[in-house]
């Protein structure tokens, strides 16, 4: 038996396992017909094979980006027991064990499947998406709270929704406190309580997975095949939760209560994730299932691990005029890929919060556009208060096409640039109350001119 795991990418501590009894071969990459999936930007389709030969396992490098062991590209290594391989040099990272000892580290997660497993009787459990399972940074209530190292990565809240309730990021929900005495004594009581079998010693109430097993420990509720974890975030016209399937963590986008009641609403909403399920690109989440519960619509996500770059800009301070424009020049590739869809995909909420970089790599250039969903030109005039400063303003009238995600291009830039709200540079002016990009400091003459037709008022007048 060979027991491969994923480990959280800051804490170590496993997030999922796969488990083989009888393969000779175990192939790890983004693409859907290895037994091991992992959808990351960094991760080639087919990145890495585990082979047996004899008693002996090897590894052996096949992505673009290296396989690395204690921080060395290899090529092809022997397996010893406990060795931690990590794909890409950013990228995800994965224990494997060989001996008996193995079993019982993960005998919890033996019981589930990833989709491209459920076909082979003997493998077991989650597949998760390391550019990745994500969530946001938010305020007080937010889930764990993970601290990343200068650039993405789960941030310091594994998911949580910004101060205006939208929901930027997503993260892996579990909670990294340590348990105190109290609560290890408690930890069967409290799993007894939640009806989950885990009796770990660091599974306790305030953590909603066991760091040891990777369970979660509580259930609101139940939707479909979807056993939802905690609420992430609620806006005008969405909803979004943290749930759990097959042993693997996701997003569960719906509709607002409000937003059930419009046909129109539904059918944009319905529209969007039928053709987001169509899409696969590193620069978009993985989209995992549409489906109906009670006649509710609703889309599964795979989590997306990533610091935003409002976070990193906080953190760290503008960015250079290079990596601002390599930050957009990537959005608008993204763009591109969505506009060119029949009928065109429109995003409608781009701003920084939406922007997430991959942990541990400072490429500005490589980033996922999360936020999908909000169907912003839906919103009511008695909801319009949730404008940012990065709305086009027909989008407030209902209207939305192309050029309106084009418009946010304009406010990103002069934030990143300069670290200040966009809201600082709106004006009533000679030309009447609109963005006014030659009065942001510094702003290079070149810059101000494709900041001003991106964010001018008028739709046709912006790129096409």
């Amino acid at each position: 038996m060979i027991i491969l795991t994923l480990l959280h990418p800051i804490q170590s501590i496993p997030v999922q396992s796969w488990t083989f009894e009888h393969e000779s071969i175990i192939r790890i990459g983004r693409s859907t017909d290895n037994q091991v999936i992992l959808y990351s930007a960094v991760v080639s389709r087919h990145h890495v094979e585990l082979r047996q030969i004899d008693a002996q396992w090897e590894v052996v490098s096949l992505g673009a980006n290296g396989t690395y062991v204690d921080g060395k590209r290899i090529t092809q290594v022997a397996v010893v027991d406990g060795i931690v391989i990590r794909l890409a040099r950013s990228g995800p990272n994965i224990r494997i064990h060989i001996d008996a000892s193995a079993v019982d580290s993960a005998q919890d997660l033996q019981e589930d499947k990833t989709l491209a497993q459920r076909a082979q009787p003997k493998v077991s459990p989650l597949a998760a998406e390391v550019r990745e399972p994500a969530l946001q940074k938010g305020e007080a209530d937010a889930l764990p709270k993970i601290q990343i190292p200068v650039t993405r990565q789960p941030e310091d809240d594994a998911s949580s929704a910004t101060p205006s309730g939208e929901l930027t990021q997503r993260r892996t929900a579990m909670d990294l406190e340590e348990s105190s005495p109290v609560e290890v004594a408690s930890a069967v009581e409290v799993a007894s309580a939640v009806g989950v079998e885990c009796s770990h010693p660091r599974a306790h109430g305030s953590v909603l997975f066991c760091p040891d097993c990777g369970k979660p420990l509580h259930v609101e509720q139940t939707i479909g095949e979807y056993q939802v974890i905690k609420t992430m975030g609620q806006e005008a016209l969405r909803l979004t939760q943290l749930v759990w399937h097959q042993g693997q963590s996701f997003l569960l986008h719906t509709l607002s209560p409000e937003a059930l009641e419009r046909s129109d609403v539904r059918e944009a909403f319905t529209q969007q994730a039928k053709q987001l399920l169509q899409l696969e690109h590193p620069g978009l989440p993985h989209f995992v299932a549409f489906f109906l519960s009670d006649e509710k619509p609703y889309l599964v996500q795979g989590q997306v691990y990533g610091q935003s770059l409002q976070q990193r800009v906080a953190a760290q301070g503008p960015l250079s005029q290079s990596e601002a424009i390599a930050v957009i020049v990537r959005v608008c590739n993204i763009l591109d890929v969505l506009h060119q869809q029949a009928p065109p995909l429109l995003h409608q909420d781009l701003k920084p919060e939406n922007l997430l970089q991959p942990p541990l790599t400072a490429a500005s250039d490589d980033l996922t556009v999360v936020g999908f969903g909000t169907l912003k030109s839906f919103v009511t005039a008695s909801e319009s208060a949730t404008a940012t400063p990065y709305t086009a303003p027909e989008q407030l009238q209902g209207q939305a096409t192309a050029t309106t995600d084009l418009f946010a291009l304009g406010p990103i830039l002069v934030c990143l640039l300069t670290g200040q709200s966009p809201e600082a540079f709106y004006a009533q002016r000679e030309q009447g109350f609109r963005f006014y990009p030659e009065y942001v400091p510094g702003l290079e003459p070149e810059l101000v001119a494709i900041v001003r037709r991106l964010t001018s008022p008028k739709p046709d007048e912006r790129y096409a």
